[in-house]
C-alpha cells in the first residue's frame, strides 16, 4: 500500500464530498457540514481561479487525505502561502497528513520561492498542533472566539513556519 500525493482534479468532487461530510473532519474546519458534490465543484472553480493548489492524498485509489494551499493575492504579502489539512479518521495515525504538509512545505518553499506558511487549527486540536510544531511551525497567537462549532465559539491558534 503506497500512497500517492497528486494535484487536485475535477473529478475529486465526490470524494471531497465525502471526506467533508465526516463530523470528525468538519468539526476540526472552518467548513459547514454535509456539503453536497455541486459545492465543491464549485469550490474548485472558484479555488482554481484564484491559483489555489490542492493536493490528494491517495491510497490504493482512495482519497484519505487533502490540503490546499491558499496562495495570497494581495502584492506586499504574496511571500506567504497559507493551508487547509484534513485526513480521513479511517486512516489516522498513519503519517498521511505528515506526508501532506512535508509535501506542502516543499512546494511552497521550492517552487513557488514564498519565505512563510501559516495555518490556522482549534486550540483543542492537541493532535494537529503537536504534528505541526514537530514539522516546525511556531506559535503566533490565538484568536479568541474566532470560530463556530456545533453552536460554541471556539478560540483559534495561528502558527507559522518561516523558511530556513
Amino acid at each position: 500500500m503506497d500512497l500517492i500525493i497528486r494535484g487536485r482534479e475535477p473529478a475529486d468532487a465526490a470524494a471531497y464530498q465525502r471526506l467533508y461530510s465526516h463530523p470528525e473532519v468538519y468539526s476540526w474546519t472552518t467548513q459547514l457540514p454535509f456539503p453536497s458534490v455541486q459545492t465543491w465543484q464549485k469550490k474548485f472553480e472558484n479555488m482554481d481561479a484564484l491559483g489555489y493548489i490542492g493536493f490528494v492524498a491517495e491510497l490504493d485509489g482512495q482519497m484519505v487525505g487533502e490540503l490546499t494551499l491558499f496562495v495570497e493575492q494581495r502584492p506586499r504579502t504574496r511571500h506567504s502561502i497559507s493551508f487547509g489539512i484534513s485526513v480521513d479518521p479511517a486512516f489516522g495515525g498513519r503519517g498521511i497528513g505528515e506526508k501532506l504538509i512535508r509535501n506542502a512545505i516543499d512546494y511552497a518553499f521550492n517552487w513557488l520561492g514564498v519565505m512563510r506558511i501559516e495555518l490556522e487549527a482549534f486550540h483543542d486540536n492537541a493532535r494537529a498542533i503537536r504534528l505541526y510544531q514537530r514539522l516546525g511551525f511556531e506559535h503566533e497567537g490565538v484568536k479568541r472566539k474566532a470560530c463556530l462549532r456545533n453552536g460554541e465559539y471556539h478560540d483559534i491558534v495561528m502558527m507559522a513556519k518561516l523558511r530556513e
